[in-house]
Formats: C-alpha cells, structure tokens, sequence
C-alpha cells in the first residue's frame, strides 16, 4: 500500500455522480414524515444521536452552553461537547480521560456495545474506543499516510465499527482538511486509505476531500466527498464503486449503511457541487436498488439521520422551536 496519496482531479467520479442522477429512475422519490422517540441528555443545552446497534444501544453527543447538570444523577458536565450511551433507558456520559481533552464526540457503536468516536486534545483530533467504562486511545493514522507526514497537527476521526470490528472513519491535516482528508479503514490492527479509482484496474489514486462513515456487516462502506455533497460506496477492498446523489443531483450526504445495503444520511435541497453544506437539510433513505425516500421529523425545521441498524431504526437529530434533540425512530 501506498503511504503517500496521490490526488488527481475528481472529474472522472463526479462525471459518474451525474451519470446515475441522469439515469434516474422511473419513481419520484416519496417522503415519510413522522414522530419520533425524542433523545435528550438530561440537563443538556442540545442533544444528537449519531449511531444505533442492533440492540437499540444508542451513542451520540450532547452540549452543555454552560456547566450542566443532569437532574437524574446529579452529575455535572462542564460546558462543551461530551459524548454519552443510552443502554436501556440509562444515559452514561463518555468523556475520553486524555489530558488536555476539551471535547469527546462518540460516533459509532457496534453490535457488541463497543462505542467508537474521537477527542480532542492540544487542538488534535484523535479516535478512540470505550467498552464498559474502559477507553483505548488514542487510535491515530499513521504519519505515513498523512499527504504531509510531518505536520504539526494530524487529526483521525473514527466514525463507526462493523460486527468484525473494522473501524471506519477519516484523517486529515489541521487547517486543510478539503485538500488532506481522506477516509480510512481500521482492519486487523492495519489502517488503508480509500481508494478512487479514475478508471478499470486504477488501484493509486487517492482523491482528496472523503470521509468513510458507515460499515456494514458485508464489509461495504459509504461515505462522501465532504465539500461537493456527492457520495460513495466503496467496497471492502477500501476502493469507491459507485457514486450516487439524491434523485435530481441534490446535495448528498451519506451517513451509515445496514446489511441489507439501506443508506442514510443527510440531503439538502442545492445541487451536489454548487455549495459546500446542505441547504435545508433533511434524512434520506437510499434502498439497494436505487430507490430515495426523504425522511423529516413532523414539525420540524431541519432533520439529520446518521445511523440505521439493521432492524431499521434510524438515529440523527432534529431542530424546532424548542431547541437541538437526538431521536430514534423505526421506519415503515
């Protein structure tokens, strides 16, 4: 494997982006609008919910505008971003004991509750591990991979973890991570790089601007092109397959993906490649064969959907009037 990316133009993937909206398909995509099963961390100023097991153990992030206090345990969070777990109906909050830690970000669980995420420390990202109140950290890309190896400030984000234990996520330098991030698999103790390839039998190419963020059972990944909102699945080779958009080239952000091959994640209503963030955003659903469904909490200003087990139960976060809130929610 190559230590140093080699990054040509993405005109040959995104060509293929437009190729498949072009295609199309024959159904216009449906919404399904519902209510869902509100996640609060108690005491907390906001709320997201970004993974989901098959066991319906949930793991996500909540903010405290201030030193908070949850009213349940009495436990004070100081102000900033913590990770928490809700395992049956009890919220445990997680928060990496590495020094100088200012914030904790979990991601993903797995099916044997081990939860996967990243901290920040002296202003690095680092991934890490937590399982039954013990934490592995800090799991870093090696120098190597980075497109500068010798950069002051390397950051590695772990996003999710397969039933086999593949870590899945992304690396990227400080100040540059348009031009330097790139997705990762963490397999049996070695970390590859995703791989874009320009054409049959391409095997270096290495495009900037990715993010593994979900891993199936079966070993398929998917993930996005951060900036231009067009995303991929790559397959357990680490390598992109496909590209895909939401129907009509809309801005598309993939999330998490189950064993059935059911993405989700997040769709604005701007066009892939126009602007660099979704414009009212909203949950998608992607089936294997092709098929798009739009998914809004009712009542709602903006949903977000990041995981999906394979039960179909999705997780993400919405925004009303009352503030930020995580939520799980199974779909018809």
């Amino acid at each position: 494997m190559r230590s140093r990316f080699h990054m040509p133009t993405r005109a040959a993937v995104l060509a293929a982006a437009m190729l498949i909206v072009c295609m199309g398909t024959a159904r216009a995509a449906a919404t399904e609008t519902f209510v869902p099963t509100t996640i609060h961390y108690p005491g907390s100023t906001s709320t997201a919910a970004r993974g989901i097991n098959n066991g319906g153990d949930v793991v996500g992030t909540y903010v405290c505008a201030a030193a908070c206090v949850n009213p349940l345990t009495g436990e004070i969070s100081a102000a900033g971003t913590h990770g928490f777990l809700l395992q049956d109906s009890v919220y445990t909050r997680i928060d990496v004991p590495a020094d100088g830690r200012t914030q904790t970000v979990a991601r993903g669980i797995g099916v044997q509750g081990i939860v996967v995420g990243h901290y920040t420390a002296a202003g690095v990202q680092h991934g890490f591990a937590y399982f039954l109140g013990r934490y592995i950290y800090p799991i870093d890309v090696p120098a190597e991979l980075f497109d500068h190896p010798d950069s002051p400030a390397r950051h590695t984000l772990a996003v999710r973890i397969s039933p086999q234990g593949d870590i899945v996520g992304c690396f990227h330098e400080d100040n540059m991570a348009m031009t330097t991030m790139h997705g990762f698999v963490l397999r049996s103790g070695t970390f590859t790089g995703l791989s874009t390839p320009h054409y049959p039998g391409d095997t270096t190419s290495r495009d900037p601007d990715t993010m593994n963020n979900g891993v199936a059972a079966t070993g398929e990944m998917v993930g996005y092109y951060s900036s231009s909102g067009v995303s991929y699945i790559a397959n357990r080779k680490n390598a992109i397959a496909t590209t895909f958009t939401f129907e009509g080239g809309l801005f598309t952000l993939a999330w998490d993906v189950n064993a059935e091959g059911e993405i989700v994640g997040v769709r604005g209503d701007n066009a892939a490649n126009t602007v660099g963030v979704p414009v009212n955003p909203r949950g998608f659903l992607r089936t294997r064969d092709g098929q798009y469904r739009t998914l809004e909490v009712q009542g709602a200003a903006s949903t977000q959907v990041f995981g999906i087990n394979d039960r179909h139960f999705i997780v993400g976060q919405y925004a009303d009037v009352s503030g930020t809130h995580g939520f799980v929610y199974r779909l018809n």
